[in-house]
């Protein structure tokens, strides 16, 4: 996007927001990373508009681009990537954000068009012309958006009778892939489900963990409103704190290693290994190293946590945490843990952190809906199963083995568990309730962890416990 030499309000955050979503779409990059990884240069009220044009514009993705293939009359994959880009950031403007006039985003997008380097666009006329295209459907959305060409909402009682009406529905309204909501629909009903696809479409809280070892949670609350970041209590874990407004990143307390930033509901997860002091821990799928540092701090200076990954890149990022927390007793081990793994035994405990879909995770990586397939999940659920498997030899008897993942699908949870206890008798299921027994709505009769969005306004995570009972297996 051509910029003007001295930026109007807004410009410079509009631009970066359509460079990060064209890099997300062309290259596969992640919102989330590029938006951390943003030029101190850039102001942050212009940041702020960027972060909120590129979410909100992923959130609604293919809601927009329904109305765009109806205003212009043609399929979305016949319209120029980028243009198509521009239209869904100035629709999220006209749609949701009140304090940006419509004829604001029309012209700035319209302008942006004129700017365009490459593609379909290449030439003056070609410009020109998607110009007037870009302009042409955005008046029209302005012109209708009191009653938005859209698939009436599904009613909840008709939604048996019609499951498939009412999943294309969802699917475009919620902007969630249709297989995904197929499976919601037959798995929690259609209130539920509506439930579920909006808490995805809703910003998720940012966390940060206090390390108690270096200070409390109301000496890190006062450090952080000193340099702007708003926080409350954690109503889950007492070392965490909810972030309301500011960047912690960018604060003293974040750098001299005061706070760790991270999901409540994988902090919660270091709570169900549970080691004692002095213990060996292995945290099989380690990085960026949230819950290996989380469990070495747990373990003490007299215990060791050997933080695993298959990517020797992204073990780097738990040892560059570790240095600005402070923390020495982890030791960084690269190689496939699903084969031969690359340490020996016995561990006190095991986490297995495993990849997965991120189906919990939608609110924060908003582009993972769109990326996943449906042959994805038994393929990952392999890999999930031949973790444990590989690695539960490695625990010592008496030992506990916690698999968890940020997945509320079935296949990659319950299903990967009942596998291979079935395949493993010499293990058995560990009620996980225990360990945090303040919060008992959040784990299931089997004892099993199991957060959801609109439940409990958590990332969603499953977590299971299996302790190896000394028999043969």
């Amino acid at each position: 996007m051509a910029q003007s030499a001295v930026p109007r309000p807004g410009q410079r955050g509009r631009a970066l927001a359509f460079d990060i979503l064209r890099r997300v779409e062309r290259q596969g990059a992640f919102a989330s990373i590029l938006l951390q990884n943003v030029s101190r240069d850039i102001p942050a009220r212009e940041v702020a508009l960027a972060t909120e044009l590129v979410y909100g514009t992923l959130r609604h993705r293919l809601h927009d681009e329904h109305l765009l293939a109806r205003f212009a009359e043609r399929p979305v994959s016949e319209i120029d990537p980028e243009v198509a880009i521009l239209f869904r950031i100035a629709t999220h403007q006209i749609l949701r954000l009140d304090r940006i006039p419509d004829r604001a985003a029309v012209h700035e997008a319209v302008e942006a068009t004129r700017g365009l380097r490459g593609g379909s666009a290449a030439t003056a006329p070609q410009r020109e012309g998607a110009a007037r295209f870009l302009n042409a459907v955005l008046r029209r959305l302005c012109r209708e958006k009191g009653a938005l060409p859209l698939p009436p909402a599904p009613d909840p009682g008709a939604a048996d009778s019609n499951p498939d009406a009412a999943a294309r529905a969802l699917s475009i309204r919620r902007s969630h892939p249709e297989w995904l909501v197929r499976r919601y629909l037959t798995r929690l009903g259609p209130v539920e489900c509506d439930a579920l696809l909006a808490a995805n479409n809703r910003p998720a809280a940012m966390g940060v963990r206090v390390d108690l070892a270096r200070t409390t949670t109301r000496e890190a609350a006062f450090a952080l409103a000193a340099e702007g970041v708003e926080t409350i209590p954690s109503s889950w874990l007492p070392s965490f704190l909810r972030v309301l407004q500011g960047v912690p990143h960018r604060t003293t307390a974040f750098r001299q290693g005061w706070i760790y930033v991270q999901d409540e509901a994988s902090g919660i997860v270091p709570h169900l290994v549970a080691p004692i002091a002095g213990a060996r821990v292995l945290d099989a799928c380690s990085a960026p190293g949230g819950k290996a540092l989380a469990l070495a701090r747990m373990v003490g200076g007299a215990g060791l946590v050997v933080a695993g990954d298959a990517h020797p890149a992204r073990l780097h990022l738990v040892a560059e945490n570790a240095r600005r927390l402070r923390i020495s007793n982890v030791t960084c081990v690269a190689g496939d843990f699903s084969q031969s793994p690359p340490v020996t035994g016995p561990f006190d405990a095991i986490l297995v952190d495993a990849p997965c879909s991120g189906t919990g995770v939608f609110r924060r990586d908003v582009e993972l809906r769109y990326r996943l397939a449906p042959d994805d999940l038994p393929a990952l659920a392999r890999r999930q199963l031949a973790l444990i498997e590989s690695l539960a030899p490695l625990l010592r008897p008496g030992g506990r083995l916690v698999y968890s993942v940020c997945s509320i699908e079935p296949e990659e949870g319950p299903e990967v568990v009942e596998a291979f206890l079935a395949r493993r008798p010499g293990y058995r299921r560990l009620d996980l309730a225990a360990a945090l027994p303040a919060h008992p709505g959040l784990f299931a009769a089997d004892g099993t962890l199991r957060t959801l969005p609109h439940r409990d306004d958590l990332d969603g995570f499953f977590a299971a416990g299996m302790v190896k009972t000394g028999k043969p297996s």
